[in-house]
């Protein structure tokens, strides 16, 4: 197997549509083949890292908590873009793992790093 750089953009915010558990389910696969793989977030897609997701009240599960596994799959490199988490107005403190933040530019200088780009 081949060993690609991957990076999963995720761009959406969570129960919306499947596309933030696809892009985990995904990544966890990949890294499960050790497949090197860096999580990315945009747009609205912080909203998926929030302490305070109340799944329960749109009677969906919770996918969001899987993030929280990304270690256990030696997955170490997840990136905020900066402008995202100031439109939604979002602290570091705020999430339920840990992210490097970077500027708009920052980010797309890091992604340009990867092989594979796959976006959710």
């Amino acid at each position: 197997m081949n060993n690609h750089k991957h990076a999963i953009i995720f761009n959406h915010s969570p129960f919306t549509n499947d596309k933030g558990k696809e892009g985990l389910e995904l990544a966890l696969t990949l890294a499960t083949y050790e497949q090197s793989v860096a999580l990315f977030f945009t747009g609205n897609a912080p909203l998926q890292l929030t302490t305070q997701i109340a799944a329960d009240k749109l009677n969906r599960k919770n996918y969001s908590q899987g993030f929280k596994a990304l270690d256990l799959y030696d997955i170490e490199e997840v990136y905020l873009e900066q402008t995202a988490m100031e439109d939604l107005q979002l602290q570091e403190n705020n999430l339920a793992i840990e992210a490097q933040l970077l500027s708009a530019e920052a980010f797309l200088a890091k992604l340009s790093e990867f092989d594979v780009v796959l976006e959710f």
